[in-house]
């Protein structure tokens, strides 16, 4: 656990540090050094990190033992098996698919919340404390296919279905659960404000209630049928409809156009999570959306206390009780202990 916190203290400690200047030049240093971390963190650790982790070794190893047409057949998503295969070609241990994974996954990601967050080093802490790096360590084709899609973000922005919808479907050969990101295209369409937000809230709360039936559905579909539990989401549903509501209350029911379109992700993902309520691992569904907060609490905090709505004075306080909140957030989430892959 040592580990999560020096990581969480190096970017939550830098991020308070730059409250007057978050464009320093020296923070591209420190926020590219923290990704380098991460990566090599992600890379060398123990096969025991993550419920999943041994498993995916284990495919691997059969995987690279098989001629390429029987490999396809193995059972998993054919963009992931082909990855493994090939990797296979040059390489025997297990070591080789984690290290491989953990470039391959979060280096996209890391680029996206450079490009798109108005503080990087923020973002971090977003990722790190609401667990997602730690997901990213085992639920690797779900991730794979997650990264794939930050790609996807432009065309949305840009009304471009078809190359929209072909970088879904590469996405859909690492983990078929991706299709269900075709509805972020849909979603920029719907105008939110005050009024389609809160009637939003009701027909969420039925989708949930409809969680049962929609399961009935999905495991139609699905490689391996998923059990109704009723464990989890509460938490993650709370805060995402805080992070809707303080929004509106913040700019007065005007979504500023710089937050638009995250607001428009992390709304879908609110909308969405209290199917999890029916079965807990639809959390991981709704992270194809709620993955926005790593750039979406950032930009707010900086569109709420810039120049313009003059509450830069007030930037310092607001950043360290959300830092606290993040700490306080890791503390609720339920991370694998960390450890290196010699221990």
């Amino acid at each position: 656990m040592l580990v999560y916190w020096i990581i969480i203290g190096v970017c939550s400690l830098y991020a308070v540090k730059n409250c007057s200047n978050i464009a320093a030049r020296s923070q591209n240093v420190v926020y590219w050094s923290c990704c380098v971390a991460l990566i090599v963190l992600s890379a060398v650790r123990s096969f025991n990190v993550g419920a999943d982790t041994v498993n995916y070794c284990t495919g691997f190893w059969y995987i690279r033992r098989l001629a390429f047409r029987q490999a396809l057949q193995f059972g998993w998503e054919q963009g992931y098996v082909s990855i493994n295969w090939l990797l296979g070609r040059f390489f025997e241990d297990g070591r080789a698919l984690v290290a491989f994974m953990a470039v391959v996954i979060l280096v996209p990601l890391f680029f996206w919340m450079k490009q798109e967050s108005e503080w990087p080093i923020l973002s971090l802490v977003v990722f790190v404390c609401t667990g997602m790096w730690s997901s990213s360590m085992f639920i690797m084709r779900q991730w794979c296919a997650m990264a794939i899609l930050t790609f996807s973000y432009k065309y949305i922005k840009q009304r471009k279905f078809v190359p929209f919808f072909i970088l879904v479907f590469i996405a859909t050969t690492f983990h078929r659960t991706a299709v269900i990101f075709i509805l972020a295209y849909f979603i920029m369409s719907i105008p939110l404000n005050k009024l389609t937000v809160l009637f939003s809230v009701p027909v969420s709360a039925i989708i949930g209630l409809l969680g049962e039936r929609i399961l009935n559905i999905l495991n139609r579909f699905a490689r391996i049928s998923e059990a109704g539990n009723f464990n989890g989401g509460i938490s993650m549903l709370i805060v995402l409809w805080l992070c809707v509501f303080a929004v509106l209350i913040c700019f007065k029911g005007t979504i500023p156009e710089c937050l638009d379109f995250y607001f428009h992700l992390v709304f879908l993902a609110a909308f969405l999570q209290p199917i999890a309520f029916t079965f807990s691992n639809w959390s991981r569904i709704v992270a194809y959306f709620s993955i926005s907060l790593s750039v979406f609490l950032p930009n707010f905090i900086v569109e709420l206390t810039s120049e313009k709505t003059k509450n830069v004075s007030v930037r310092f306080p607001i950043t360290v009780v959300f830092c606290v909140l993040m700490f306080m957030w890791f503390k609720i989430v339920d991370v694998d202990l960390y450890s290196f892959m010699w221990n």
